[in-house]
């Protein structure tokens, strides 16, 4: 597969005269931090309890998200290809401000809308944040993938501890506004989705819309769809990478929902859950840091395997009866796992994606994830309902390793048969 590089156009207009990429990248990381102000991540699942909804129906009203996400995650992906990375984005931050008043009447009809248009928000995130990211780092090294790639990593990670940097103020602000008013955080947080959209205004076209630069014609979303489709099913590696992240960064993020509760049950003020939140983000910023050395210094093939074992045994701390052992599994184990593979992943996706087809192969990853969360979040409730933290949380490492190890196959037999109809082919 040839390595994508930025476009054309672009590469001869950067050789002719300097471009202000490092403007650009501070509007896209103004941008991600402001969208990343999440003031009701620590407490809406406590809000809703508070009105009456239990684990198993937070857990349907959470499947509706990534329902409503996965069947989203494929036109938007295209959308996004053929018609402009930033207008995704805009309708991203359009959706998520709108979403977000619908959480102030907390009526079922009310909720499902909100979660629907929630889950659609996040699908037009997908794979246009980062093909944005990779276009803009191009720019700063242009013709060289190598360095693309390298340059890609480390801004990645800044732009990832930003955000974490964000949610952890978010967070942290977001538990002192709910005890002053239940729905302020939810106000707030309508308010910095239209605010995000102002920095997105100053991206250029070129980086923001590559197809249309360079491609008169009408697009041809089916046609793109297979296409992207055709590039994963013949690329072990892109299939490996998109499975493993789906499952991983399910796991983690349902754990990082429910433990709200299990603190909430074990007698933490909302303040209190907002600051072990904000610590847990905290360690997020500190693992991603760290993940551009780990990726110079270990081969993926054992980096990623580690970050499994390491996302294993937070699991398995967190069933531990004692409150420090089952804090330090969540606080470092489980956050250094997701912090860590998330980077990794991403480089390597953009390395074999080819430039035309980047957005959506980006968001077959995201849909990965939504459709291990519409399997996972409702059963994780109803466990909950029925069951304790620590049956569940053995449930959860149970399917960790089991989907692990089925990925690992998957590739293996992909890579077998390629080999084998390569070789009759020669």
């Amino acid at each position: 597969m040839n390595k994508p590089v930025i476009e054309s156009s672009a590469l001869s207009e950067s050789l002719t005269q300097p471009l202000p990429w490092r403007r650009w990248l501070v509007a896209f990381f103004c941008y991600n931090g402001t969208m990343r102000l999440l003031f009701t991540s620590a407490i809406w699942m406590i809000y809703l309890a508070s009105h009456g909804y239990s684990p198993f129906m937070i857990g349907l009203l959470e499947m509706t998200f990534h329902l409503a996400k996965f069947v989203a995650e494929v036109p938007t992906g295209i959308f996004a290809d053929l018609l402009g990375r930033r207008k995704s984005l805009i309708v991203y931050c359009l959706l998520g401000a709108i979403e977000t008043l619908f959480f102030l009447m907390p009526t079922l009809p009310f909720l499902f809308i909100s979660f629907a248009l929630s889950g659609i928000s996040y699908a037009f995130l997908g794979g246009a944040n980062e093909a944005v990211l990779w276009t803009l780092t191009g720019y700063a090294a242009p013709g060289d993938v190598q360095q693309q790639s390298a340059r890609y990593s480390r801004l990645l990670s800044m732009t990832l501890m930003l955000s974490v940097v964000s949610e952890m103020t978010g967070t942290t602000l977001g538990g002192y506004l709910g005890n002053m008013m239940q729905t302020l955080p939810f106000i707030c947080r309508t308010i910095v989705c239209l605010l995000a959209i102002i920095p997105l205004l100053l991206l250029p076209k070129s980086a923001t819309e590559p197809q249309q630069a360079t491609v008169h014609e009408r697009p041809h979303p089916l046609l793109h769809l297979k296409e992207g489709v055709r590039v994963v099913w013949h690329s072990p590696r892109l299939l490996g990478l998109i499975l493993i992240s789906g499952l991983v960064e399910s796991c983690g993020t349902t754990i990082y929902f429910f433990v709200q509760l299990q603190f909430h049950n074990l007698g933490f003020a909302l303040s209190s859950i907002g600051i072990i939140m904000a610590i847990s983000s905290l360690s997020q910023c500190a693992f991603t840091a760290l993940a551009p050395y780990l990726m110079r210094r270990l081969a993926v093939r054992l980096l990623i395997p580690t970050c499994v074992l390491c996302q294993l045994g937070g699991i398995l701390l967190m069933i531990a009866p004692n409150a420090i052992v089952s804090l330090f599994g969540f606080l470092v184990l489980l956050q250094a796992s997701s912090a860590i593979l998330y980077p990794t992943i991403s480089t390597r996706l953009n390395e074999d994606s080819p430039e035309a087809q980047r957005a959506m192969v980006l968001s077959f990853e995201t849909g990965m994830f939504s459709l291990a969360m519409i399997v996972l979040f409702p059963l994780f409730g109803l466990g909950l309902t029925n069951s304790s933290y620590s049956a569940v949380y053995s449930w959860t490492a149970a399917a960790l390793l089991g989907g692990s190890i089925a990925s690992y196959l998957l590739v293996r037999i992909r890579t077998a048969v390629l080999v084998r109809r390569s070789s009759h082919s020669d």
